[in-house]
């Protein structure tokens, strides 16, 4: 069938180019507004006790969200200008918004050296990132300095320095990934071809997502990633094409031919592996979190027109070149001919038990550090120190100390029935509870305290409520209460973790409803959401995958061992992650600010897509090898030229990507680092140590089981039909 398909591109090659010239030239006017159809967020679960907690407040008593902080700083010589200056924020603000949001009155810092505001909205998904802008444009200039700050400009500036780091890193990466190319293929004329088809599927793929975006909410952690993976695949699928193409006019192929044998062996190749790599990504949409989901949607989007491209973008371009394919060569031949890969083959077949010992242990090694990985969703932490919503938190810290950190909200409802009498006794009952840790710091009756001054020890606490002649833990007028915890350790940490764990599972006073909300509760909710549903993903990409390859190679144990050393690569990135981001190593280099975790969705992330990947590889390898196995019939002949035909396109395939993701691991967003680097060490160790190694040792030693299948039937058109291709060929 994609022999015919790629006969049928070849005689229509000019229709087929000029359809996907203009299908790419009108995207180019599309896809740059992607951005306005992405969203910041997304780490909030619906109906959790979080956002439970949130709504009772609202209803309670009108609670309006802390929106922003707009924090006003000046030069010792023009801080009597502050209050000024926050005035005329305010009568602007008011004027251009109205009652949309609340702005409280300006605020000293306890050394009254800055001056800041606190802004309110009525609860909203986005959290109120749909103000940024407007606010922005109301600071005062100089010689007052204002910093907006807060959940929903954190949010905003995450979208414009991903959009910065995205364009920049496009500039950095393509110039690398051409220089690689034309050291593999030696002209200028083969190495552009995938260069150029990188940019035509990331573009169609943005604006596909931004007509999705009109009907889906999509997360903006889709723009990086979607064009992280879109860059590496398209580049890699791309590159196998015009490889084997290479292969087939060397070999006395007419050029029509030429296209139509690369289509039905690389493009069948092709074909398996972003099957893979796309349900790889569509798991994501299990997880049951919106920003995941979204992603995994980008993901499939990005891969299914990279799989486009190459099966009829690609053909056509090598029909209309044909032979010219190979010119402006930049290196002779002669130059890059080695028999490494064929030396490297044949030392693996002599001793594959030794090398699967000494290999499993390295990989043991470099994957032991995730045995201690510990997730958290991220804070401002996540933007580089100069981004103003970062640089206007970090003042806030160093003015406020604890009262600039996110509490945990205790909120207690008297049930309906419960006489007000009982209120006492509970209110003892709930503050003996909230007070049992050492890590409590203080607490406060209002959720955003203004100074330290507003928190109170839990021994003053228990003497102010033993001295109150009516102390209740809820207003006569109201059944509702609240109680902000400060605890000393950071609000993503283990510990804070622990505590919201402890306040949940205790029971609640007789006729009481107590519920845990703030930033840690949310976080704990979003990680048990996600997290029960983990297993899930791993058991769809697990059986669908080995489905596939089962299918695909006509082999029981294969599959198996695809699973076996996908899940290798998966450890080994995720011990990467641990090393370099919660251990804090390397943040000198990559700039970032260690908050001892990784953000919660990076393990997700990092299995769905590795195992995508890295199955890749193994597709391209298996499927050499499985067509030298059709001609000879022998298991350890064909392992080896499988190895020596495919081990230079397989690693260089590797080496872009590399290049690809270790430049995301520069970016400015700590999870897209963390994101970037994950998959550039991973697919390091796949492409070297496992598939030029492990892959082709454990082959060896399994013989004939490599082509194990109980059915028999099954293997109709596979391996058993090897005297016939042979034959035909």
């Amino acid at each position: 069938m994609l022999g015919r398909l790629g006969a049928s591109v070849y005689r229509a090659r000019w229709a087929v180019i000029v359809v996907w010239v203009v299908l790419t030239i009108g995207a180019a006017f599309v896809a740059p507004r992607v951005t306005s159809v992405l969203h910041g967020g997304g780490y909030t679960i619906g109906n959790s006790q979080s956002e439970v907690a949130y709504n009772v407040l609202h209803r309670a008593y009108g609670y309006r969200a802390l929106t922003f902080t707009v924090v006003f700083t000046a030069p010792p010589a023009h801080r009597a200008q502050l209050p000024a200056a926050a005035a005329q924020f305010r009568r602007r603000a008011g004027a251009r918004l109205g009652r949309k949001l609340s702005i409280g009155r300006p605020i000293w810092s306890p050394d009254r050296s800055i001056l800041f505001e606190r802004v309110y909205s009525a609860p909203r998904g986005d959290f109120g990132a749909g103000f940024s802008d407007t606010l922005e444009s109301l600071l005062p200039g100089k010689p007052i300095h204002a910093y907006l700050t807060g959940p929903p400009e954190i949010f905003h500036d995450m979208e414009v320095v991903s959009d910065q780091d995205l364009h920049q890193i496009e500039i950095i990466t393509l110039p690398i990934a051409a220089i690689v190319l034309l050291l593999i293929f030696r002209s200028v004329v083969a190495a552009a071809i995938p260069v150029l088809m990188a940019p035509v599927s990331v573009t169609l793929a943005l604006t596909a997502i931004y007509f999705l975006g009109h009907r889906v909410q999509m997360s903006i952690f889709v723009l990086n990633t979607g064009s992280m993976l879109g860059l590496g695949v398209a580049i890699d699928y791309s590159l196998f094409m015009v490889n084997r193409f290479q292969e087939e006019l060397a070999g006395g192929r007419d050029v029509g031919d030429a296209v139509a044998r690369t289509v039905a062996m690389s493009g069948r190749a092709i074909l398996v592996s972003a099957t893979v790599v796309t349900i790889g990504f569509f798991s994501l949409t299990l997880t049951g979190v919106q920003m995941l989901s979204s992603i995994g949607l980008g993901g499939s989007i990005v891969t299914a027109l990279s799989l486009l491209v190459a099966l009829t973008f690609v053909p056509a371009i090598l029909g209309v070149l044909g032979p010219r394919i190979n010119l402006l060569p930049v290196v002779p031949p002669r130059l890059l001919q080695s028999h490494v890969w064929q030396t490297i083959a044949y030392f693996v077949m002599r001793r594959p038990v030794w090398i699967i010992g000494l290999v499993t242990a390295v990989i043991l090694i470099l994957a032991s550090p995730a045995a201690h990985l510990h997730v958290g969703v991220p804070g401002p932490e996540i933007l580089p120190k100069s981004v103003e919503a970062r640089a206007g938190n970090d003042i806030l810290n160093r003015h406020l100390g604890i009262a600039n950190r996110e509490p945990v909200l205790v909120v207690a409802e008297r049930l309906p029935g419960t006489p007000l009498s009982t209120a006492k006794p509970a209110a003892f009952q709930v503050l003996d509870r909230v007070c049992s840790s050492r890590l409590v710091a203080g607490a406060s009756p209002v959720p955003v305290p203004n100074s330290p001054k507003q928190i109170r020890s839990c021994d003053q606490m228990l003497k102010q409520m033993q001295s109150a002649r009516t102390k209740t833990l809820t207003p006569r007028s109201k059944r509702v209460a609240l109680l902000s915890v400060f605890l000393a350790a950071p609000a993503s940490s283990t510990a804070a973790e622990r505590y919201v764990h402890m306040l949940r599972v205790a029971p609640p006073p007789q006729g009481y409803r107590i519920l845990v909300g703030g930033q840690t509760a949310g976080q704990v909710d979003f990680d048990t959401c996600m997290y029960s549903h983990f297993p899930w993903v791993i058991l769809f990409v697990i059986g669908t995958i080995f489905l596939i390859l089962l299918i695909a190679f006509r082999s029981v144990l294969l599959p198996i061992k695809a699973v076996l050393m996908s899940l290798f690569s998966i450890a080994v990135g995720y011990g990467a992650v641990v090393f370099v981001f919660q251990d804090n190593h390397l943040s000198n280099l990559l700039h970032f600010t260690s908050i001892g975790d990784v953000d919660s969705i990076v393990p997700v992330f990092l299995f769905s897509v590795l195992f995508g990947i890295s199955t890749d590889y193994e597709v391209f390898l298996l499927s050499r090898v499985q067509e030298e196995y059709m001609l000879t019939g022998d298991n350890e002949t064909s392992v080896a030229a499988g190895l020596a035909a495919t081990g230079r396109i397989i690693t260089s395939a590797a080496l872009i990507m590399i290049v690809v993701f270790g430049a995301f691991a520069f970016a400015r967003l700590v999870v897209i680092q963390e994101l970037g680097f994950g998959l550039a060490v991973a697919v390091l160790v796949d492409a070297t140590l496992i598939r030029a190694l492990l892959v082709p040792a454990t082959m060896r030693v399994l013989g004939r089981w490599n082509w194990w299948l109980p059915v028999k039937g099954f293997l109709k058109g596979g391996a058993g039909t090897r005297g016939r291709c042979a034959a035909a060929n």
